[in-house]
């Protein structure tokens, strides 16, 4: 998967986008409000199972629902992980966004998403271990396969934030395939909590995960706390995403220091 973005001074865009009224914007009353409005089109998710059951194998544990042709979750190793459909694997937890936690079977979903030509089914959960406690169980956990050729399924491993969980994904009006909104803390409160994401839009793709474009310029917005609602709004870059992504820093890494320092003092 590649990720390609415009360059440019993420401080002082980031100060700009803090002080600047955002003209025209949208509110609502939550992060996970503000990222469904931008779902045009039909792309509601219908539970299909939320137990599963565990046994063992050769390979490891295996963690099976009661849906017949359902993915299956196996845990290999001390921290391997798959998801399995027939006979195909795909990895668990070594993505494109860095590696991910293995799923807390406990609370997870089996969930369905059907499109006119595309079906789609998903693993979702919070992260086990470390991802149970403190802030890192703001992050929800997306395995989500395209089952459309039963013969050649294809895996998107996702995360979310915000308590998003499968409203993380939609679809746009103009979309064939399923889209992705993935979110990135953009500024913390001088309390330490976020009050700013930038939102980057994907297509769920046959050859994975894709920035979608409008005129040449990836599709994305700025999502901010606006007193007790929160405003959203498009804009051109996502400077903290475009870092991050440039550095091949993992998902979970945390806001500079130095980002707080130019919101909180621009003088300086």
């Amino acid at each position: 998967m590649s990720f390609t973005h415009r360059p440019g001074r993420y401080c002082l865009t980031l100060f700009l986008l803090s002080v600047l009224p955002l003209a025209q914007a949208d509110t609502y009353e939550s992060p996970s409000a503000a990222v469904q409005s931008l779902w045009r089109g039909e792309a509601s998710s219908s539970v299909l199972s939320s137990r599963f059951t565990q046994q063992a194998s050769k390979a490891g544990a295996e963690f099976r629902s009661e849906v017949k042709n359902a993915p299956t979750y196996l845990q290999t190793g001390a921290e391997s992980a798959w998801v399995a459909l027939g006979r195909k694997r795909f990895d668990a937890v070594a993505t494109p966004w860095g590696s991910f936690p293995r799923l807390d079977m406990r609370s997870a979903r089996l969930l369905e998403i059907n499109l006119p030509k595309k079906r789609y089914q998903l693993l979702v959960g919070p992260g086990a271990g470390l991802f149970g406690v403190g802030d890192w169980q703001r992050y929800g956990f997306l395995h989500v396969i395209d089952v459309s050729a039963p013969s050649a399924p294809v895996h998107y491993p996702l995360y979310a934030h915000a308590d998003l969980a499968e409203h993380a994904l939609g679809r746009l009006a103009d979309s064939p395939v399923l889209n992705y909104a993935r979110l990135v803390p953009a500024s913390r409160s001088k309390a330490g909590e976020i009050d700013a994401y930038e939102i980057s839009l994907y297509a769920l793709g046959r050859k994975g995960i894709e920035r979608i474009l409008r005129e040449g310029i990836p599709l994305a917005y700025l999502l901010k706390r606006d007193g007790e609602a929160w405003a959203i709004d498009r804009v051109e870059r996502t400077p903290v995403t475009t870092e991050r992504d440039e550095e091949h820093r993992p998902f979970t890494t945390p806001l500079r220091p130095a980002l707080f320092k130019v919101k909180e003092s621009p003088a300086e």
